[in-house]
């Protein structure tokens, strides 16, 4: 197997450090030969020039600008505020209304309601 000699074993400090991106210190761009992808053959095989640029190893959490973090606290505030201000006084409004209508027939009773109702419907 031959080995680059550009490739050695990482150190101590240097593997600490090591977040899972690997550049190609050359920074020269992978040649594609003939009937080839830059990526590599139809079968799946890359190329000997072929390099990686850039890996994402692991599950580091990408960093957030000032300004997404200010439209996503906008956006929540924007929901929060609905559901306070709409949402909740219908709901509210609804149980109350709930409340005082059985209030209502508990306190006149069943069989007048039916009774009254019967009378308007229909007529006499």
């Amino acid at each position: 197997m031959e080995q680059d000699p550009r490739v050695r074993p990482m150190s101590r400090e240097e593997n600490a450090a090591y977040r899972g991106v690997t550049v190609d210190e050359s920074g020269a761009e992978p040649q594609a030969d003939e009937g080839e992808t830059p990526y590599g053959s139809s079968y799946g095989s890359t190329s000997r020039g072929s390099s990686v640029r850039y890996i994402r190893i692991g599950g580091a959490a990408p960093r957030r600008s000032w300004l997404t973090s200010l439209l996503w606290a906008a956006v929540l505030g924007t929901l929060l505020a609905l559901f306070i201000f709409v949402a909740l006084p219908a709901i509210v409004m609804i149980v109350i209304a709930v409340f005082v209508l059985g209030t209502i027939v508990s306190l006149i009773g069943r069989g007048r309601i039916m009774a009254w109702l019967i009378r308007r419907l229909y007529g006499r």
